[in-house]
Order: structure tokens, then sequence, then C-alpha cells
């Protein structure tokens, strides 16, 4: 079993944990990381990488635990994100397999930042053709040592090495190594699950 936090459409380092785990326990009580990706992620458009976030509330400021973060609409930050992902990925062979069922999550605007997450995750889970069973953590759980809440953090070099694929703007910036997962899966579709696995750990 492996304990990993909540995510927003997490990395492909993300999902490669979850490919090779048969029990995964996501952790809801842990202090909210802002600059993470539990409300980021990052996607490769005309432009380069860009970074798409999240706003969200601490109720409680610094103490706030992720089960408590909101997620605020003051502004339409949806609509920013579906134009970005439009961008990067409407030309991509998958685009139109998936996009409605990722437009209808962000609709449904739930309150807290831990469901919107988990809806995204477990779609994902369901279209990469993952195996892994995913539960919520009762009570906090202790951090251990080389921790995935710890090392899945854009602000840490990765030893995580994504298997090539096909990317829609190669040509211009070159392969771009552990994006959101939605990268993989609009280029690669059904083929995903051979990247995971293909993929590895330096």
């Amino acid at each position: 079993m492996i304990i990993l936090p909540s995510t927003y459409f997490g990395n492909i380092e993300y999902f490669y944990l979850l490919f090779k785990a048969k029990e995964a326990l996501i952790d809801i009580h842990e202090p909210y990381q802002k600059q993470t990706y539990r409300s980021r992620c990052e996607i490769l458009t005309g432009n380069g990488k860009i970074t798409l976030s999240v706003p969200v509330v601490r109720p409680n400021g610094k103490d706030t635990a992720m089960n408590e973060v909101l997620v605020s609409y003051k502004e339409d930050w949806r609509k920013d994100h579906k134009k970005a992902i439009e961008s990067a990925y409407r030309r991509t062979p998958y685009y139109e397999y998936y996009i409605d069922a990722i437009h209808q999550i962000l609709d449904e605007k739930p309150d807290r930042l831990i469901d919107l997450n988990n809806k995204i995750t477990t779609y994902l889970i369901d279209k990469l053709g993952l195996t892994v069973q995913i539960n919520i953590a009762d009570t906090p759980m202790d951090i251990a040592p080389n921790d995935p809440r710890i090392f899945l953090n854009p602000k840490k070099e990765s030893t995580f090495q994504t298997h090539r694929y096909i990317q829609t703007f190669e040509e211009r910036f070159g392969f771009l190594e552990n994006l959101s997962v939605l990268d993989l899966l609009f280029n690669e579709g059904p083929n995903s699950i051979s990247i995971l696995q293909e993929s590895k750990h330096l």
C-alpha cells in the first residue's frame, strides 16, 4: 500500500505510483501545502509549459487541513483552465474521447478541493486502465522517509523518468517529462498504461 497526497490532474509520476500499487491511501488530513500539485498541474501548450492553479480558501489559515480547503469560485478559473486545455490538446488523437467528461467534473463545482481532486483522480484511474484500489485515510498519517507526500512537489527535483511518447509541441520545445497525466492521456489514449509501465525512477 502507498500513501499519496490528493492532487489536481496529478502528474505522470503520481499515476505511475498508482499503477505500481495494489492499494493507495489518500491523505486528506495533512496540512494543506501551497504551490504544490494539490491545487495545480502543469500542461504543455503552444507557448510552452504552463501551470493551471485552482484558487482556494483556507478557513483556518496556515493550520488548515487538506480536507478543510475550499475551492473559490469568485473568479471563473474553470473557464480559463478549459481554454488552456483546449489550446494545448484539441489537436491530439484522443482529446474528443475525454474532454466532455473532464468538463462535466469541473462544472459540478464541488465545495472542497479534495472532492474535486477525488472525482478527477477516480476518472483518470478508470480511463488509464489502472486496477489500484483507492481509499481515503480516516486519520492523519505519519510521514515516512522518501514519502510521496514530500517528493511529489514541483519545487523538488524528481528522479522519475517518463518513457518517451509523442507530445503535441515536441518539435518546438523538445520532450518535457512528468507533465500532468492529461498530456499523456490526450496523446496516447488507451496506450497510456504502456507508457506508465515503461517509465521508472532512476
